[in-house]
């Protein structure tokens, strides 16, 4: 049994497995993308993390799981397992991923939402205030003002 995982179909199984594991990443990164909206920048950034973390998995199963060696196999696997994952599970796997995306922001917006509630009522009341504060004081009598000025004392 050692020696099946350690040959030729027991390497190829390992790279359908991981066609299948990037396929699942990029899904993530698509449910981001659909329950939270982000501008084109911060789309490209999201593609170059993905290629990112994409070409560290496949040059550490390469020269870990295979020595190195680049077989025509390995393209076949990682291929066939994206293909296999994306015609079975992928449409699944997005429906779910974007109920929690989507469960999440709400909650995690929540308290930001109510802080932010809380402050605009805040303000309104200081507002309010400080105006009816103003037409209290336009309203108060106005003192008279000495026309005469006061001289200073000789004799200092």
């Amino acid at each position: 049994m050692d020696n099946f995982f350690n040959g030729q179909l027991g390497l190829f199984l390992m790279y359908i497995a991981g066609g299948i594991l990037i396929c699942l990443t990029y899904d993530i990164f698509r449910a981001l993308r659909k329950s939270i909206k982000t501008s084109d920048l911060a789309t490209y950034i999201e593609d170059i993390i993905f290629f990112i973390i994409v070409s560290i998995f496949l040059i550490y199963l390469i020269f870990i799981v295979n020595d190195g060696s680049i077989r025509g196999f390995i393209f076949i696997g990682l291929i066939l397992g994206g293909v296999l994952y994306y015609f079975t599970l992928s449409k699944y796997f997005m429906k779910i991923s974007i109920f929690i995306f989507t469960f999440l922001k709400k909650i995690l917006l929540a308290p930001i939402r109510l802080v932010l509630k809380i402050n605009k009522k805040l303000i309104c009341f200081i507002c309010i205030n400080i105006q009816n504060l103003t037409n209290v004081l336009k309203k108060l009598p106005k003192l008279p003002k000495n026309k005469k000025k006061i001289t200073k004392e000789k004799g200092f």
